[in-house]
């Protein structure tokens, strides 16, 4: 049995697909923006409502890292590289999503994508 070119280089370009056909995905953003001449802090967001446990799968930006936090305000997750957050298990619940910053860049962004 021959196998074309094309087929056997567009199987190696897909690579394995694992999905689970019932899995859904949601996303949970935070922004955070300090301004060290007036003394203010303004943040605001999506946030991440989990309906049951799931696992982190996805993270976007959060270059200085970041927090998720539950509706009583406890720091539930605290990431300093954004990659660490991949596949941590997070309960049902409403979170916060809060970007930390640095001393020189005071503007952050970060998405959080959940699948349960």
């Amino acid at each position: 049995m021959r196998i074309s070119v094309l087929a056997l280089l567009a199987a190696l370009v897909a690579g394995p697909v694992v999905t689970s056909a019932n899995a859904e995905q949601l996303t949970g953003t935070g922004t955070r923006i300090e301004n060290d001449i007036v003394g203010t802090t303004k943040h605001w967001g999506r946030t991440l409502s989990v309906p049951v446990a799931g696992k982190i799968v996805r993270v976007m930006g959060g270059t200085y890292g970041f927090q998720i936090v539950d509706e009583n305000e406890t720091v539930v997750g605290d990431f300093l590289f954004p990659e660490q957050a991949i596949g941590v298990s997070i309960p049902a619940g409403e979170y916060q999503i809060l970007p930390l910053v640095c001393r020189i860049h005071r503007h952050h962004h970060v998405e959080v994508t959940v699948e349960y």
